[in-house]
């Protein structure tokens, strides 16, 4: 394998140490784990998940000691990475590289979490294998070149169960021989098709946990000996080929500065409980409404947008506007803009059912269209921009533009702001001290570890055991 794109991640991975790590490297992976676990305990009451959950339990052989964060069960390391994926993914809350269009935090997490309890692993291992799966995920997302959603893949399971091999690869301490090894295998193994979209059904949630669980699979076979393609990425009929577009691939981009550019540190947490192409559209509304402007002022929205984002949140127009699942209203635009000028914010509620039959709601979603962003016009992929072009019903026209959506690193949340979406998403599940020592303990990695921060994503009525008493971290240790 020498001399492939495959060799040189695997031998990044094999090779890193938390010694290696920058200080913003190990910021970034405390906060992301934190971000995910909190949004996947939310996630757990989710219809989707529970369904889920309960599937998993009806397999053979599923049963074990790993945690199924929020709840009272206890899985193998390879199911609970399974349950807790789709739980993390299942909101559409969890955190997004946005230049590689990946969802990577669900899919590497529940597979170092679980695999890094179930191995009783230290924090350091803990923080290395994250930081390690977050370089590998990033980096297939961005050589594909938006080419796996243009072949109509869904970029986060493509990508993401190559993060969670090399997440397992690290925690299973294999060379970097056996780590290129579960790489290859992983590539046969890579999957999620869009159509999804097509009904708002729960498969999207299901590829985040399939990744993870698939990821910790393909380690495991590796450490046993099994082998994978070389050319698994690059190949004639390589991942870049098979699942993207040859003229959009950026092979080169696979292995590039691996050890001085830190994607984990590239990494957007969503202030929105909905797809991340719509959060910058929904911050340009909120500031029409502070700006003055009454949704019955609105003749027409025009919203400017990249092609790549129309089939999730434009496509078709009138299903967008009269979205017909709470799944579904997550990926429209129409819908989302109109609750965040009638309602004043999205959040948890904005998706309850009675809301998309609300008479105002579709009223100025019916008002909302779209062209496509021309060459140069925005700045996506970098950012995930918004821009709203409006017509009020007085003739005047309005301009609302925001290049940088909020939570990307270059326009990012504060701590404190993360914290209290944490608190939110868990505080039914955990209480408000629960949710204080989840806090504590995922701060304080690497001198936690994966199964002191499991015991406390356990709900306190439980019969595991929970550590520590409760604190309120103000920063970053």
């Amino acid at each position: 394998m020498p001399g492939t794109p495959a060799a040189a991640l695997a031998a990044f991975v094999a090779n890193l140490r938390h010694a290696d790590l920058p200080r913003a490297a190990v910021d970034a992976a405390r906060c992301h784990l934190l971000d995910t676990v909190g949004v996947a305990i939310r996630g757990r009451a989710h219809e989707n998940a529970a369904s889920a959950l309960a599937g998993i339990r009806a397999l053979d052989g599923s049963a074990g000691s790993v945690a199924v964060w929020g709840s009272p069960v206890a899985l193998s390391a390879s199911w609970a990475a399974l349950a807790n994926g789709i739980a993390a993914h299942v909101l559409d809350y969890d955190d997004t590289h946005t230049d590689g269009i990946v969802h990577g935090s669900a899919i590497v997490a529940p597979a170092v979490m679980a695999l890094g309890e179930a191995r009783k692993a230290s924090g350091e291992e803990v923080v290395a294998a994250f930081v390690a799966g977050w370089e590998v995920a990033a980096r297939v997302g961005l050589a594909s070149g938006g080419g796996f959603h243009r072949r109509g893949f869904h970029t986060t399971s493509v990508a993401g169960i190559f993060g969670a091999a090399a997440a397992a690869a690290r925690l299973l301490r294999l060379d970097a021989g056996r780590t290129a090894h579960a790489l290859g295998l992983a590539g046969s193994m890579a999957s999620g098709i869009n159509e999804y979209l097509s009904n708002g059904s729960s498969a999207k949630s299901v590829h985040a946990g399939w990744s993870a669980h698939a990821g910790l699979v393909a380690a495991s076979l590796a450490a046993a000996g099994m082998t994978g393609p070389a050319s698994v990425f690059e190949g004639r009929d390589g991942l870049l080929r098979t699942h993207g577009l040859a003229e959009d691939a950026k092979p080169e981009l696979l292995a590039a500065g691996l050890g001085q550019r830190w994607e984990v540190t590239r990494v957007s947490i969503k202030p929105y409980p909905c797809c991340h192409f719509a959060h910058a559209f929904i911050d340009c509304a909120g500031a029409l409404v502070a700006s003055g402007v009454a949704p019955r002022d609105i003749e027409r929205i025009e919203c400017v947008v990249p092609a790549i984002e129309q089939p999730l949140i434009c496509d078709p127009i009138e299903d967008k506007r009269r979205p017909r699942t709470p799944y579904a209203a997550k990926f429209s635009l129409p819908f989302l803009l109109a609750a965040r000028m009638v309602d004043g914010s999205i959040g948890h509620r904005t998706f309850a059912a009675p809301n998309l039959a609300r008479a105002e709601l579709l009223e100025l979603a019916a008002k909302v269209t779209y062209r496509t962003a021309q060459p140069g016009e925005m700045p996506f992929p970098r950012t995930f921009p918004g821009l709203l072009e409006v017509t009020l019903a007085d003739g005047r026209r309005i301009v609302q533009r925001l290049d940088v959506n909020r939570g990307h690193p270059d326009n990012p949340l504060a701590f404190d702001e993360i914290a209290a979406k944490f608190r939110e998403n868990v505080s039914e599940a955990l209480g408000e001290a629960g949710a204080n020592e989840a806090i504590r303990l995922a701060t304080a990695l690497p001198r936690t570890s994966a199964a002191d921060l499991a015991r406390a994503l356990v709900p306190a009525s439980d019969s595991i055991p929970r550590s520590g008493s409760p604190s309120t971290p103000a920063t970053l240790p």
